[in-house]
């Protein structure tokens, strides 16, 4: 390790704990006439929604490893990236977005008579709390500008360089053993999903059929190429079906997330609705999981027919059309 090298230096000692790592994006300073010092994204979309927040590598989440030696080779070649922490293994973490989602948090606190300790980030405009991992996925929405990160995700972590010009930074530290989220968080957040004990065999028998993987790469580019007023509507049909897909051992849950995310991205439905993509997101998740699905049986030669109708049919008003129609 050496001093000049601040972000290695702690995406080593993240992995030195067991924690994976992924490198991902960096905020830059971008030259504009229009307007001096704005600040854009190191991936070079103008558009970009999450700046300095997505992975630098190919296959986001699939490529995070705790090896030192990959590690140095990816802050070698991007020194300045951000460092992503894989959350559902170790550790799991509440989002905190700004002052609402603080106030909202205090005040579900307060009510349950609880106070959260352990180790906890200040971030660019909010907190991260972190906890021993429950085995819960993630949940958008957990309270008012609130959210959980779980199985599947991944945080920014400090020294990591956000978009306000400021840095992720401990207020407590990251310790070895962290405390156990407390039994009415646990409530908040719901049972956990578990698969069927023959679940895993042949998730990896089928993770990689030509069925699923047809599945995932039209889905995302429906999503992509959305027209405008159809791609919130999209992306929520499309995440149905891939969870769905997921529940039944078909795809791999981290890469149908990432997925989405970057085809939400390439729709600029992030730049344009952040906080309703998060929302359409979540509720795709949730309703896919509950409805697994699996290879046809008729399926001798793979080919993929998304289904004419989704598993459910809930309650989605906010789905069937963007405001921006």
């Amino acid at each position: 390790m050496t001093a000049d090298q601040p972000l290695l230096n702690a995406a080593l000692a993240y992995a030195t704990r067991g924690i994976r790592v992924l490198p991902l994006h960096h905020p830059i300073q971008v030259r504009s006439r229009k307007q001096p010092g704005s600040v854009g994204c190191s991936c070079g979309d103008p558009g970009c929604g999450p700046v300095g927040k997505h992975p630098r590598t190919p296959h986001g989440l699939h490529d995070a490893t705790a090896d030192p030696d990959r590690l140095a080779r990816w802050w070698q070649r991007w020194p300045q990236a951000n460092i992503g922490l894989v959350t559902g293994e170790l550790a799991d973490v509440l989002d905190v977005d700004g002052p609402m989602g603080r106030a909202a948090l205090r005040r579900w606190a307060t009510q349950h008579q609880l106070r959260l300790e352990g180790p906890l980030v200040r971030t660019g405009h909010g907190w991260h709390h972190y906890l021993a991992a429950t085995g819960t996925g993630n949940r958008a929405g957990l309270l008012e500008h609130v959210d959980w990160r779980g199985r599947g995700g991944y945080v920014v972590a400090p020294p990591s360089l956000h978009g306000s010009g400021t840095r992720y930074h401990w207020l407590r530290p990251l310790t070895v053993d962290l405390p156990a989220a407390p039994w009415q968080l646990r409530n908040l957040l719901g049972p956990v999903q578990r698969r069927p004990a023959a679940m895993p065999r042949f998730r990896e028998q089928a993770a990689g059929h030509p069925y699923g993987r047809t599945a995932l790469q039209e889905e995302l580019a429906a999503v992509a190429q959305a027209p405008k007023g159809r791609r919130n509507h999209t992306l929520y049909q499309a995440g149905i079906r891939l969870y769905s897909l997921v529940a039944g051992g078909v795809l791999d849950h981290a890469e149908v997330q990432a997925g989405l995310l970057a085809a939400a991205q390439a729709a600029r439905l992030f730049a344009e609705e952040p906080l309703q993509t998060r929302r359409t997101l979540a509720s795709a998740e949730r309703t896919g999981l509950a409805h697994p699905r699996g290879i046809p049986a008729s399926n001798l030669a793979p080919r993929y027919a998304p289904a004419r109708t989704s598993p459910a049919q809930p309650n989605r008003r906010h789905h069937d059309r963007e405001r921006d129609a």
